[in-house]
């Protein structure tokens, strides 16, 4: 069953027809007209890149793009297919920057699964509950009950507040802060 999970994770993604190929849960509503256009290019080059290198780890990888900046989250179980997607990502012209939290270890129970993607599912009902359409630009991803944090705040102040909203979430373990203030949305 273990390794049945990683390869119906990549099948279902590939029979989606408007999905991609790497596991990609929306952080927001709408996300795809919420990303700019520039981040949705490189989010495409980077999937393109994993899979020229036919680099079989990626099925249980997620990939988030904010401002250029690239959000590497999921599970694989080689610690040199972890430094190998950094090296993959970083290879693609338009990355800023590569923030790696991708786990080493076994596959993930389907029950961890499960837990991962509901606490997700809480997370999205709960900032958009306190910011409706006001949403920071972020996403976040689970891993083991571990909430990672990405993208830009516009204040400190929806810093803040889109941790503390965060952290309230039934299930979540521990949040970690990958969350840049840009003041006025701007970009590097």
């Amino acid at each position: 069953m273990r390794r049945i999970l990683p390869a119906l994770v990549l099948a279902a993604s590939l029979l989606a027809a408007s999905g991609p190929a790497i596991a990609e849960r929306p952080a927001q509503p709408n996300r795809e007209s919420a990303q700019p256009r520039s981040d949705r290019v490189l989010l495409q080059q980077i999937k393109t890149r994993m899979l020229d290198a036919r680099a079989g780890f990626f099925a249980d990888i997620s990939i988030d793009v904010i401002g250029g900046d690239v959000l590497l989250s999921g599970r694989v179980s080689d610690p040199k297919d972890k430094r190998r997607a950094s090296a993959l990502v970083r290879s693609v012209p338009g990355t800023q920057t590569v923030i790696n939290e991708i786990h080493v270890g076994k596959a993930a129970t389907m029950r961890q699964a499960i837990d991962d993607l509901n606490i997700e599912r809480r997370v999205k009902t709960s900032l958009v509950g306190v910011f409706g359409t006001h949403m920071p630009r972020l996403s976040y991803r689970v891993t083991d009950g571990i909430v990672y944090v990405f993208g830009h705040a516009t204040s400190e102040w929806e810093h803040n507040r889109a941790l503390a909203v965060v952290k309230k979430v039934k299930g979540v373990k521990k949040v970690i802060d990958r969350l840049r203030i840009v003041p006025n949305g701007a970009t590097r």
